[in-house]
């Protein structure tokens, strides 16, 4: 009988992991046509939210395939501070496009 919890969790780490590659390569790419450094482009708004869901599915999957009941609670830790960091990403662009809207009014 096929573990169907063993597949599941052992798929999304690897999904995970070809997100975060995908991304990589699709921003190295715009960076090299750009002629930027391929970090100044994972550093936008839309590429680090990808690297963001990349790196959550990969925990997850870590976290899924775990049977150390210490080492599940760090991969949660790890990915609430990926979340953490998304939200306070979100919350400066938000910030920062009210500040760009006021201005404009004025």
């Amino acid at each position: 009988m096929i573990d169907v919890w063993g597949v599941f969790s052992n798929f999304l780490w690897i999904l995970g992991l070809s997100v975060l590659l995908a991304v990589w390569s699709f921003a190295n790419y715009e960076a090299r046509l750009a002629r930027q450094k391929t970090r100044e482009k994972l550093d936008t708004f839309g590429y680090a939210l990808a690297l963001d869901g990349g790196l959550l599915l990969f925990i997850a999957g870590l976290a899924a395939t775990e049977d150390r009941g210490w080492a599940r609670v760090l991969w949660i830790l790890l990915g609430a501070g990926v979340l953490v960091e998304a939200g306070m990403r979100f919350r400066s662009r938000a910030r920062a496009q009210a500040g760009d809207a006021k201005e404009r009014v004025e």
